[in-house]
């Protein structure tokens, strides 16, 4: 997606900030920004990602100096067995002595504006904050379950020979089950050869991948905290391919590893197997953040147009902030993925699982 906009001019103090896109003699300068917030130093890996990896970047400069970013990374998301547009937000950061003066809130919404007007539907992220990303109209959309198991508890269930370690320049085997597990769920993000590419060139990792016939698994061998096996990614469309993954984490026990942990967007085929001693830990996580960007677009494409309805929007791109009675950008998506339920408002209820039965899961890391 080519953004070609005109720059935008706001005051701060006794400053002109402008917004606009970040272009390639910033990047010196965009590098300190990012590095110091997130810090990570790889020149060659932060290029990577304003101009490959992102599809732009907005930043907010004062003196042609870049002091908020936020880049946005497009993809498709599965929604109500349908694909729908989202633009992925990532890489907000702020240098220190501008934080808390409203530049993250203004280039995030210039991000918004700019798909608003390329009329996507929905927006995401991951959030550093539950609290700001909500004033902006962001909600939690799923629910992720962190399970960390002492290996010589997992019950013998499954066939460790039905995964096959693949090499990591091999990935392209693990596309298909990937493409089947994000139709599963709503919320789900796809993910492209480069992207894959991308998150097995991790540095601060080091990933051994295993395939089967219905599911795959990603680990991380580098820097094993208290001896635990971190499984990345697991995903199983089945439960043999689930117990099947048991069965091969249960091998590593004793030499390297004395725990696992993984995650599971739902806890049902881990009970199921019975009461363990020592009993596993459990960790609920919040997942993605999202929020609708285009009403028009994501009430025609979603497959729920009968369900149309004003929305409340604090940042006033997809409704005004005065509709008290109407539902949040976000909050709106909750509701018809059955996240949540909003007693007492009759907008509310017949929108309640509107987007089907399939589970909100966002898999996708970005």
């Amino acid at each position: 997606m080519t953004q070609r906009t005109a720059d935008k001019v706001a005051r701060l103090n006794m400053n002109d900030v402008v917004i606009r896109s970040l272009e390639k003699r910033d990047m010196p300068r965009a590098i300190e920004v990012w590095s110091t917030a997130f810090g990570f130093t790889d020149v060659n890996r932060w290029h990577n990602f304003a101009f490959e990896v992102s599809d732009y970047v907005v930043g907010a400069f004062i003196d042609d100096c870049p002091q908020a970013l936020a880049t946005v990374i497009m993809f498709d998301m599965h929604f109500n067995d349908r694909w729908i547009q989202c633009g992925g937000i990532a890489g907000v950061a702020c240098t220190p002595p501008m934080r808390r003066r409203g530049l993250v809130k203004t280039v995030l919404k210039e991000c918004l504006t700019r798909l608003h007007k390329e009329k996507v539907e929905v927006s995401a992220l991951w959030p550093f904050s539950f609290p700001f990303y909500e004033k902006m109209g962001y909600s939690i959309t799923d629910i992720q379950y962190e399970v960390t198991q002492q290996i010589a508890s997992i019950p013998e269930v499954g066939d460790s020979s039905a995964y096959k370690a693949v090499s990591l320049n091999e990935f392209a085997h693990l596309l298909p089950v990937h493409e089947r597990w994000t139709s599963m769920f709503n919320m789900s993000l796809t993910r492209n050869a480069s992207r894959w590419e991308r998150q097995l060139a991790r540095p601060e990792r080091q990933f051994v991948l295993f395939q089967h016939q219905d599911g795959y698994m990603i680990w991380n061998l580098k820097n094993p905290k208290d001896r635990t096996l971190e499984v990345v990614e697991w995903a199983f469309l089945t439960e043999k391919a689930f117990h099947d993954g048991l069965s091969l984490i249960k091998n590593c026990g004793q030499l390297a590893f004395d725990k696992a942990k993984w995650v599971m967007p739902g806890l049902e085929p881990f009970l199921q197997l019975g009461v363990s001693f020592p009993p596993a830990k459990i960790e609920i996580r919040h997942g993605m953040m999202s929020r609708i960007v285009n009403e028009d677009a994501f009430f025609k494409n979603s497959g729920l147009e009968s369900f149309a309805q004003p929305i409340n929007d604090p940042l006033n791109i997809s409704g005004s902030s005065t509709d008290s009675e109407a539902l949040g950008p976000g909050e709106l998506l909750q509701i018809a993925t059955g996240l949540t339920q909003k007693p007492g408002q009759e907008n509310a209820a017949p929108l309640y699982r509107s987007a089907g039965k399939a589970q909100a899961f966002s898999i996708e890391q970005y």
